[in-house]
């Protein structure tokens, strides 16, 4: 019995960290990816929901975050206990909540794929620009010296 106990908290602890692991490279690829497109970091990467929200907005557009928001949110199951009874209430029937649920996060795995590949596409792009400014500048800089 002690050695099932100790293989489920084996097991447990190494899917924690695996789904803690997956969350920090998600908040890092996040802020780069916000970093690349606006300009800076956002704290948003970090905050559940809100990583969500920044996931769509950067992808697609602010329409499509705030959907994948809602999405999350009409899905969610809310807890009452009164006297001892639980109650569990979903805003949506439970067939239509597992198929919305499923639908948004297939979508919110697909955007993240759509967004790796956005922001590798982004980065060459702005490394391709970069090294053209610098044939440039290399350019007026071997004229002047000729001058």
């Amino acid at each position: 019995m002690e050695a099932n106990s100790f293989a489920v908290l084996i097991v447990g602890l190494i899917i924690f960290a695996i789904v803690i692991g997956i969350y920090v490279l998600q908040g890092i690829f996040l802020t780069k990816f916000n970093k690349l497109v606006n300009g800076n970091g956002t704290p948003l990467a970090w905050i559940p929901i809100c990583n969500i929200y920044l996931l769509g907005k950067l992808t697609v557009n602010k329409l499509v975050g705030w959907i994948l928001v809602g999405c999350i949110l009409i899905t969610g199951k809310f807890t009452i206990t009164i006297n001892g009874v639980k109650n569990v209430y979903t805003i949506l029937p439970k067939n239509i909540t597992s198929f919305i649920s499923l639908l948004s996060n297939l979508a919110i795995l697909g955007l993240f794929i759509y967004g790796i590949i956005k922001y590798s596409n982004l980065k060459k792009d702005n490394l391709n620009k970069q090294s053209n400014k610098n044939k440039i500048n290399n350019q007026n800089n071997t004229d002047k010296d000729s001058n």
